[in-house]
């Protein structure tokens, strides 16, 4: 009994205090059942003390191994470096045409026929007056002859004192007309001559060639557009045709301060249309503007496309990639994995035998399609944090959402199979 009311005492005795110090009581419980929970659940010892740090969720992900690229790309449309109107030289009534839309031409080739009977008849008008003067000639030439000899003889006889001297002044007077007739012959025959040939010169305006100056052997030209029809009544400098030339082709795009340093004569780009999906053209640059605009910043670049086959056709878009850089067996991330820290960047391992990560300071290199180069990386053969990293301390443990997926980094090597940099 003694044993039992002692112990029915001491209950009594904490249910007063209880009772009394209600505050305290619910304090003392809640502390308690806290240490209870931690160190059920691992997080810190019995005494309460931290355990260390706490697991971070993460996503981890492969690098990836090989060629990175400086790239730049610009767009631009294709055009004719030779492109222009031909035009009739005289006017009248178109006969024909002899080429249309898409002909290809030789230089000197005939286009268009004008009708020619006004300057036939301007040339046989010509050639008349050619025929008079040159009679007129023959007869000055001869009228010059017989006062030639009528002076000789004039001059003789003046010597022996049978003729006046006002007789040998006529004599002399008749040969300076003579002369001066001659003369005058002369120049209405060039001039009739050089009517004759401006007459042949319209009459061949009635026949419309082709004509350009061939900067190579066989240059050619081909119709792009038409511009009259037949039976057309046209004046001087009415154009029929569009030409251009086809090889090559030149693309104009326009380049932005930060990359203008970088291009030079002669520098390759990869060319690309919409035309012809997954395939590529070489263009080399071929100008290059010694200013920029002063509004947009940027200065004309002129590339140039060589088109033997004929498969790029003016007026097409295109997609024009310059390669500034490459760097060749590197090792790579994607650009938002390297997290900036005040020491520098760095990224972090996964360590999958002990559940830790280890934090690695990286230089960053050349950026291409989302990636980031690594500078001096010589191996990185585990698996790195993709999503997370800011939350991390070097040797902090790190989870996954699904375990399952540890056992695939298990049985890859990022160097024989790279990696995306991206996360699972």
């Amino acid at each position: 009994m003694n044993d039992h009311q002692d112990k029915s005492n001491l209950e009594n005795k904490w249910f007063h205090f209880f009772g009394r110090h209600k505050k305290l009581s619910l304090v003392i419980i809640v502390l308690v059942g806290l240490t209870i929970f931690r160190l059920v659940s691992g997080q810190a010892s019995p005494f309460g003390k931290p355990s260390g740090p706490e697991p971070v969720y993460v996503q981890l992900g492969l690098a990836s191994f090989g060629d990175m690229r400086e790239l730049s790309r610009y767009y631009g449309t294709l055009s004719a470096p030779n492109r222009f109107n031909l035009s009739t030289k005289a006017a009248g009534e178109i006969k024909a045409l002899t080429v249309d839309i898409g002909d290809r031409l030789e230089s000197g080739q005939l286009v268009a026929s004008l009708d020619d009977e006004e300057y036939v008849l301007a040339r046989e008008r010509a050639d008349l007056n050619v025929r008079l003067a040159a009679a007129q000639l023959s007869e000055a030439q001869a009228n010059l002859e017989l006062a030639e000899s009528d002076m000789g003889r004039q001059a003789n006889l003046t010597k022996k004192s049978i003729v006046t001297q006002s007789d040998f002044e006529a004599a002399q007077n008749r040969l300076l007309q003579a002369q001066a007739r001659l003369e005058v012959a002369k120049s209405q025959l060039q001039s009739a001559n050089n009517q004759l040939a401006d007459a042949d010169l319209r009459l061949s305006y009635t026949k419309v060639v082709a004509s350009w100056p061939e900067q190579k052997p066989g240059e050619t030209r081909y119709v792009s557009s038409r511009l009259a029809s037949e039976g057309q009544l046209v004046t001087a400098n009415t154009p029929l045709f569009e030409l251009v030339s086809l090889d090559p082709l030149l693309v104009v795009v326009d380049v932005i301060e930060k990359d203008y340093p970088k291009f030079y004569p002669g520098m390759e780009a990869t060319l690309s249309t919409e035309a012809y999906p997954g395939e590529s053209f070489t263009a080399k640059v071929l100008r290059i503007a010694p200013v920029l605009s002063s509004d947009s910043r940027q200065a004309r670049l002129e590339l140039e496309v060589e088109n033997s086959d004929l498969k790029l056709k003016p007026g097409m878009y295109a997609d024009v990639v310059f390669v500034f850089n490459e760097h060749r067996g590197v090792w790579s991330v994607a650009d938002d994995v390297p997290f900036r820290r005040q020491e520098g960047y760095v990224i972090f391992k996964a360590d999958l035998t002990s559940g830790t990560v280890s934090q690695v300071p990286v230089t960053l290199g050349l950026t291409d399609n989302g990636k980031v180069e690594l500078v001096g990386i010589e191996t990185l053969d585990a698996p790195v944090v993709t999503l997370g990293q800011h939350l991390l301390q070097d040797g902090q443990p790190f989870k996954v959402a699904d375990e399952e997926i540890l056992e695939s980094f298990t049985t890859v090597s990022p160097r024989e199979v790279p990696g995306d940099g991206g996360g699972v």
